[in-house]
């Protein structure tokens, strides 16, 4: 689903009524698992003495019996679903297409709709508390978490209704409530970064940064005194040679255990601001010749067992206790959500692009069966490039996919080293794909003229990798064409500003090197700002979707637009006044 598209019709839905209460069975089939469809599982969670998944593409929820494990039915329930948790006898399930958070029960053994709540900017994730009475969910394009009351009616069904609304300075993606449901943390949707909310005043008491990037798995320890991650970690200044993509020192992929008493300081007021997570343990997965790219979902369960999904290598590692030692088992198409059964006897994953579950045996570590979802269809380039683009076997030995650097297509925004100007030593910021099919040429001095060259080079150069076949490239650039620009930044940008800064982008001439739509152009030009080989001409990156940028300019040398401005154009912004630069701003945050 394009990212525009997303935003636009979630703006629309925010016009709507603030709450919609439905009740209505969900259009469910006669013969489950028998319709041909590409599912996509993301979500998996125990309701009624039942697993329930949740299916991204076909909008759907697959119940699934356990004794003996089957798909028992699969019910239509939105457009595309991101996140399912059960609470109580009850479901919510986010739909990003459709910018909403539902509310399912069973009646006659069916789901039934009995609320939805408009959120705004593609709603995620969801995390509930303790108590079963509040959720929170993630909206990573409009940079907020939404606190919602689940109040239970007469009639046993849950009612949802809106309790805040919390602004974040990045992306939220995962979110966890810990500390008795005192604490909600917010993980970084692409970087490394987590917001500590105060969910019972609804506020952002401060944020932590890790040498982090892509947190895909988030779960408070078993013994309630800290927080699990999964995630990877570049290191910007690593070339990205054969012998060190090997040893795994470009990017190692960890699971990271940060204690409370260090994430917080329990003295008054010393949480406020950003800063640093400087003490943890970690857990590295893989070794040279077996790597482990992008670990994802973490499940944890009451007596210590933990599952990791290792979505780009199709393997979880699974560990029956709080000890050190995790075994790695195969299973299929990139694992992506995990969950422990009754008792913590077995585990089960979904393989997003498989369309199964396989239900493990946690004491002798090992795949019992594989459930099909339902039979697929043939895929599309596109589709067959959107699975190569999450699989870490593309690189040497699996250490890292294209989404690793650039997830969901967007970017970690941290350096690396690749060749991508044809030198080492001059690390470069990790550009976003969104949108990239109209931004050519690529690299940051413009020396890849097609998209084919650019992923051909990306494979073989900065991962490592075997020359892929041209069917491979072919499917990769067919997915990549399907990115859209990332939306605006806010819908609240003041309308006269952002005119009047078009303006003045326009008296700048600023349009010689960013001229719209793409606002980019194919040249290269000198902006003064050399790097360590005095390198000081660039293609001009796009300046759609700055919002979500985090950092600017080719080396991440500050995370200010205003100040990015100063160091490309210092005598234009010199002479600016303070009000045109204000309104320089709004404009490119519109964009």
């Amino acid at each position: 689903m394009k990212a525009s598209a997303r935003f636009l019709r979630q703006a629309a839905l925010l016009l709507t009524a603030a709450l919609l209460t439905l009740a209505r069975p969900a259009e469910a089939e006669e013969t489950p698992g028998k319709r041909e469809a590409l599912r996509r599982p993301v979500a998996l969670g125990f309701c009624g003495g039942r697993l329930l998944c949740a299916n991204r593409d076909s909008g759907s929820i697959s119940l699934i019996e356990l004794d003996p494990p089957r798909v028992s039915s699969e019910q239509k329930i939105g457009r595309r679903l991101e996140d399912l948790e059960c609470a109580g006898d009850g479901v919510l399930v986010t739909d990003s297409a459709a910018g909403r958070l539902l509310s399912l029960s069973f009646a006659a053994g069916r789901l039934v709709q009995t609320a939805a709540l408009p959120i705004a900017g593609a709603p995620g994730d969801i995390a509930l508390d303790g108590a079963g009475e509040r959720c929170a969910v993630a909206s990573p394009w409009s940079r907020q978490v939404t606190l919602v009351n689940l109040e239970q009616g007469r009639d046993g069904d849950t009612a949802l209704r809106l309790a805040a609304t919390i602004k974040l300075p990045f992306s939220p993606g995962l979110l966890v409530f810990c500390r008795k449901d005192t604490l909600l943390v917010a993980a970084d949707a692409y970087g490394g970064r987590l917001a500590l909310i105060d969910p019972g005043n609804a506020r952002l008491i401060g944020t932590r940064r890790l040498e982090a990037h892509g947190i895909r798995g988030l779960a408070a320890s078993t013994d309630g005194k800290g927080i699990h991650l999964s995630h990877q970690r570049i290191e910007g200044g690593a070339p990205t040679t054969r012998n060190r993509v090997f040893w795994g020192q470009v990017i190692s992929n960890i699971l990271r255990s940060v204690s409370f008493r260090h994430l917080l300081e329990e003295t008054p007021g010393a949480v406020a601001g950003e800063r640093p997570v400087a003490h943890w343990s970690l857990y590295p997965f893989g070794t040279p010749g077996k790597a482990a790219g992008d670990p994802g979902a973490v499940a944890v369960g009451p007596l210590g067992t933990t599952l990791v999904a290792l979505g780009g290598v199709d393997r979880i590692a699974l560990r029956s206790g709080p000890g050190p030692v995790f075994k790695e088992i195969d299973v299929g198409d990139r694992p992506i959500s995990v969950a422990l059964g009754p008792g913590e006897e077995y585990g089960y994953v979904a393989n997003h692009f498989d369309d199964s579950i396989s239900v493990i045996d946690i004491v002798n570590a090992e795949v019992i069966q594989t459930i099909s979802l339902g039979p697929g269809r043939q895929l599309t380039p596109a589709e067959e490039g959107e699975r190569l683009f999450y699989d870490a076997k593309l690189s040497l030995d699996g250490w890292y996919s294209c989404h690793s650097c650039h997830p969901d297509g967007h970017t970690h925004g941290q350096l690396n080293d690749n060749l991508g100007d044809d030198t080492y030593g001059t690390p470069k910021r990790v550009p976003t794909l969104l949108g990239t099919s109209n931004t050519g040429p690529w690299g940051w001095i413009g020396n890849r003229t097609t998209l084919w060259e650019q992923v051909e080079k990306s494979i073989e150069t900065t991962m490592r990798g075997k020359k892929p076949a041209a069917a491979a490239v072919e499917a990769l650039v067919a997915y990549l064409e399907l990115f859209d620009t990332a939306p605006p930044g806010s819908v609240e940008q003041n309308r006269d500003a952002v005119k009047r800064g078009s303006g003045v982008f326009d008296r700048l001439k600023c349009g010689k090197c960013h001229r719209p739509p793409a606002y980019t152009t194919a040249g290269s030009y000198d902006v003064g700002l050399a790097d360590e080989t005095g390198q000081s001409s660039y293609n001009p990156p796009s300046l759609r979707g700055l919002p979500h940028r985090g950092w600017f300019l080719h080396d991440n040398r500050t995370r200010s637009l205003s100040r990015a401005l100063e160091l490309h154009r210092p005598a234009a912004m010199k002479d600016l006044p303070d009000t045109a630069r204000s309104d320089l701003l709004s404009f490119l945050l519109s964009l």
